[in-house]
């Protein structure tokens, strides 16, 4: 049974979450921990070094070819050697001995000799396949192998090549029997004769591999800890294989360590997948100074950032304080590791005093503990090492976050000191000061949503808006003014300048919204003057000729087959040109007809709706930044009715009279779509829509016209229709 408390208790490295940090490992922990940052979502940290992860395979290459070279001296070159060990295969091999044949004296021949049975070992223990859900096979060993394996240690004396043969041996029946069996005597058997390098502490590794088998958890552990000691290279290897079982194992396995770096490892290891906060109270009672701390620290406070309770970033409403108080009455981190950490930044043993004391007050901020954390942030300013920008850089935006978090009014004196820090963020963010690897995105988030939140509960939407979008500023013409006067206005306070850094919106953007809210309106001349100013936006090209008017919507056929030469700009001054005719009394028949087809196709059933989709029109699916009113204006079929009507009136024929009345009748069936909607993409159609007036109006009026029977032709609705 797994004991809670002081005892072992287990957390899944693999559970998805949120890894809304602030806080950069890189900057206070060794490099070579850094597979064990961590990670929400991977069981390693995916910015490490990804070969030292993944690649079992080769994980040691490097250093054994680096031994084998020193072995053989100048033989042969290090490309010969690396490709005999790693790539050849026997019949390379071969051939590359007779190649070389007079250069070799006794330990040249000696490793051609072992060449063949490493390939040979090889076959059962490199694994080849691709893809983490392939089913490994599993490999069993050829028999006839241990006797060749025994035979070369009975005849070779060299330690060099003798350490490898035992090494071969234990791996041998490590995966000839599964039990291990065969494998522990094999170990002990020659350990004693071989020195405490590499080649040892891997061979050690299937030692613990086979007594874990055994369920001697305790010996397995404690060696994989030796293992993990010995060189960065092993980290993830041992890492991975520790795994204690239960509290009783665990204090077995803690007897066995014989010198207090050993049981600080241990600790560590336990501490890297399991309770931080315990096992960083351990390591501290025997050496406070102790590098390994230093990973579990981080961890420690990365782990708190991911609970769902965490206030600090972009985690719950930043204006909500009450949120603040009930997350830290539930306990981040747990009040006991927050003590804890605060207790060893007071030791003057420690030796990253600053990190402690950074943790303390980053851990207190998590907690709604302002004022402790803003004392342990002055604290850390009179620690940090000089010259080190990465270090000043995390302190800075931790100091940043407390800083706009402890703001409960903004007022103009608010506001000056924010232009520091908001410069500070913004230069970082647009990479004007570079600063490695620093975290610092759903810090931004935070601060703007924050901002945001606080003018918008002030009132004061343009300054909100410039943080966070709000809602239905873009269907406010008056509101779209106004951010445009601020963008223009020549003597910017120095909190105008740095809050327009983080607005995303361009001012030809804007123009361009404003020209769209007009033509909506049916202002046109003012449409014009706004959509000029809207500079590279009123060049675009409009998909389809949008003043076409079709007996049936077929987009993408009118994308290959109309002319494209109407840009916004053109669309609006030609559209303007027809309100003229058409008010002189001249073609009016064929402007009123024009004009309606260019009314129709900006309207979500036209051709030509790019027309209104820009950036600002991006939410126009989500209800709180739109209101009905706005969202109707792209969808109402009213100005194109008006204009079509117009040009039924001032029809001659009976063949003009046709089509704006089938054009009507379109305009009626979007209507009806308006009013049942589709519920969703996925969903079904919506039900076929009532004939309508304007259907029995062509049906009664016009069956002898030529349109008439091109509608029947293109248009099965209506053609089921008229033969009721």
């Amino acid at each position: 049974m797994l004991l809670s408390g002081a005892g072992i208790v287990w957390a899944c490295a693999d559970v998805e979450g949120d890894d809304s940090s602030a806080f950069t490992p890189e900057y206070f922990v060794n490099k070579h921990y850094s597979p064990f940052f961590y990670d929400g979502y991977n069981r390693y940290y995916e910015a490490s070094d990804t070969s030292q992860i993944t690649d079992y395979n080769t994980r040691y290459n490097k250093l054994v070819s680096g031994e084998w070279k020193t072995f053989l001296g100048s033989q042969l070159s290090p490309n010969q050697v690396d490709f005999l060990l790693f790539k050849a295969k026997q019949k390379q091999v071969d051939s590359l001995e007779r190649m070389v044949s007079k250069s070799l004296d006794g330990r040249g021949k000696t490793f051609f000799n072992y060449l063949p049975l490493v390939k040979d070992c090889e076959s059962f223990t490199v694994n080849t396949q691709d893809y983490w859900y392939e089913k490994v096979p599993v490999k069993i060993p050829p028999a006839a192998l241990e006797k060749r394996i025994n035979t070369a240690l009975a005849t070779y004396h060299d330690q060099f090549i003798r350490e490898r043969l035992w090494f071969q041996l234990v791996r041998y029946h490590y995966f000839q029997d599964t039990t291990g069996k065969k494998a522990i005597p094999s170990f002990y058997k020659y350990e004693r004769e071989f020195p405490h390098n590499l080649m040892y502490y891997r061979t050690l590794g299937y030692l613990a591999g086979a007594e874990y088998a055994e369920k001697d958890y305790a010996h397995a552990n404690y060696h994989y800890s030796l293992c993990y000691n010995y060189t960065w290279q092993m980290y993830i290897p041992s890492q991975w294989s520790f795994h204690p079982q239960e509290e009783a194992d665990w204090k077995q396995t803690l007897k066995l360590a014989k010198t207090p770096e050993e049981k600080i490892t241990l600790w560590h290891l336990l501490g890297i997948d399991n309770d931080p906060g315990r096992a960083i109270r351990e390591i501290v009672k025997i050496n406070p100074r102790s590098e390994k701390l230093d990973l579990l620290l981080s961890r420690l406070i990365n782990i708190a950032e991911s609970s769902p309770l965490t206030p600090s970033v972009n985690k719950v409403d930043p204006g909500n304080h009450t949120a603040f108080a009930i997350a830290a009455k539930q306990g981040l981190a747990n009040d006991r590791d927050l003590r804890l950490i605060d207790s060893i930044g007071n030791l003057k043993q420690i030796s990253k005093p600053y990190y402690w004391h950074m943790a303390s007050g980053y851990l207190h901020y998590m907690h709604a503990d302002y004022k402790a954390a803003k004392k342990y942030y002055l604290i850390t300013k009179q620690e940090l090492p000089a010259n080190n920008k990465e270090i000043a850089a995390q302190y800075k935006l931790l100091n940043v976050l407390l800083s706009v978090n402890t703001i409960s009014h903004i007022n103009a004196g608010t506001e000056a000191q924010l232009v520091e820090p908001l410069t500070w963020l913004a230069d970082v963010r647009d990479n004007k000061l570079k600063v490695r690897d620093l975290r610092f995105t759903n810090a931004l988030q935070w601060v703007t949503d924050t901002l945001g939140g606080m003018y918008r509960n002030q009132h004061d939407r343009i300054k909100a808006n410039c943080f966070k979008t709000v809602p239905h500023i873009y269907t406010d013409s008056v509101a779209i003014d106004a951010i445009e006067k601020l963008m223009t206005k020549v003597n910017k306070t120095p909190f105008e300048k740095v809050m327009l850094r983080y607005y995303p919106v361009k001012l030809n953007q804007l123009y361009y919204q404003q020209a769209v809210l007009v033509t909506y309106n049916e202002n046109i001349k003012s449409a014009i003057k706004f959509m000029e100013k809207a500079d590279s936006l009123n060049k675009i090209v409009l998909p389809a000729n949008p003043f076409n008017s079709r007996l049936n919507d077929c987009h993408d056929c009118e994308f290959g087959e109309s002319a494209k030469n109407y840009s916004p700009l053109k669309f609006l001054r030609t559209i303007q040109t027809l309100k003229d005719n058409l008010q002189a009394g001249r073609d009016k028949y064929n402007s009123a007809l024009l004009l309606g087809g260019a009314f129709y196709n900006i309207t979500h059933f036209g051709n030509s709706r790019a027309f209104f989709q820009n950036d600002l029109t991006s939410y126009s699916s989500q209800p709180e930044y739109y209101d009905s009113d706005y969202l109707d204006m792209f969808t109402s079929p009213e100005l194109a009715e008006k204009y079509y009507n117009i040009a039924l009136q001032n029809a001659s024929t009976n063949e003009q009279k046709a089509r704006c009345v089938f054009l009507l009748s379109k305009c009626e069936r979007n209507k009806y779509y308006n009013e049942h909607p589709k519920p969703d993409s996925y969903g079904p159609d919506p039900e076929i829509p009532p004939a309508g007036n304007w259907f029995k109006e062509l049906k009664d009026k016009y069956t002898a016209t030529d349109y008439y029977k091109e509608v029947l032709k293109e248009c099965g609705y209506f053609k089921k229709y008229a033969e009721e």
